[in-house]
């Protein structure tokens, strides 16, 4: 009798454990993976991935070819300036697809690098995106400068982002006092290349600013110690009090538009975007934290879509 218990139990427990396995299965399996609903979806999504390059009608051109009765195939040849990344179209396009099924294996073509790059879902290639340089256009480039300020030297985790985007983002380190810059730099031991020190008084202030005599004493006291270094200048009025300084470099973010974390997401990412197109200022300089950090890394693509490119910040004349 006890032997007989024990195999219902046993049965039991198998059938309790299909119940757990099936509903583990049905849970985790790739059941918000989207599917094509047609081809004509899938020409959809080109066109959105050519808008998002603001990639015009003008530089496409198709051309069809039958396969059978049933299924013709689309080639899609898109003409792009020779600075147009096509490495960063296919990476972009091939993350677009993916939740569909679709497939983005590619080709390169040398020396030209073109890219041609075959849509395939379900093993057909169902569409050819030809990615070809054509050298009558030129790639509509504005230039941006962006700068971030910190209290104190961020994070790893930051340092290992922006060494991450492999652009001439500055960080900037307030400072009080010279000695500072030397263990700072000491601190940093070149986990990243570019740092500018802001003099800054006890209320936060820009010193160069709001106390010109106590900024030149100190400016002095930094070139004994530590030539060379990269001191960030916010006064239009500058220009007289560090002229002698010959072996600092000062950069000029007078015309810096200030964002911050405060602004809300919406309203950061809205001036971050404006920046390329404002014929004031195209020099940001950001209050650096994680939040902002992430803003600027998630907009960076889509800034360089549309024809950014980070340049370092502007230098001041002396």
């Amino acid at each position: 009798m006890k032997e007989q218990k024990k195999k219902q139990l046993i049965a039991i427990l198998l059938l309790v454990s299909c119940f757990v396995s099936g509903f583990i299965l049905f849970s985790t399996s790739d059941q918000n993976t989207k599917r094509l609903k047609s081809l004509a979806q899938a020409d959809s999504l080109i066109q959105q991935q050519f808008s998002s390059f603001n990639i015009s009608e003008d530089q496409i051109s198709v051309a069809i070819t039958r396969v059978d009765s049933s299924f013709a195939r689309k080639t899609y040849y898109v003409g792009l300036p020779y600075r147009f990344s096509k490495t960063q179209f296919h990476a972009e396009l091939n993350e677009f697809l993916h939740p569909f099924g679709v497939r983005t294996p590619a080709r390169v073509t040398f020396p030209q690098k073109d890219i041609d790059i075959q849509l395939s879902y379900r093993e057909t290639v169902i569409r050819t995106i030809s990615l070809q340089t054509d050298p009558e256009l030129s790639l509509q480039q504005n230039d941006i400068s962006l700068l971030l300020s910190f209290e104190n030297i961020p994070q790893p985790e930051i340092i290992s982002q922006l060494n991450a985007l492999a652009e001439p983002i500055p960080i900037v380190l307030k400072i009080e006092q010279p000695m500072q810059v030397q263990s700072l730099k000491e601190e940093l031991n070149g986990r990243y290349s570019s740092v500018i020190f802001w003099f800054q008084n006890k209320n936060g202030d820009d010193l160069i600013k709001t106390n010109p005599e106590a900024a030149r004493a100190r400016l002095d006291r930094l070139q004994d110690i530590s030539p060379n270094s990269h001191v960030l200048i916010t006064g239009s009025n500058a220009k007289p009090l560090v002229s002698k300084f010959n072996t600092l470099t000062f950069v000029d973010a007078s015309k810096a538009q200030l964002l911050h974390e405060q602004l809300g997401k919406k309203v950061f990412l809205e001036k971050l975007t404006l920046l390329q197109s404002n014929t004031r200022s195209y020099l940001a300089l950001i209050t650096g934290t994680e939040t902002t950090v992430e803003w600027l890394i998630e907009e960076l693509p889509d800034l360089k879509k549309t024809g950014a490119r980070i340049i370092p910040p502007p230098k001041m004349n002396l």
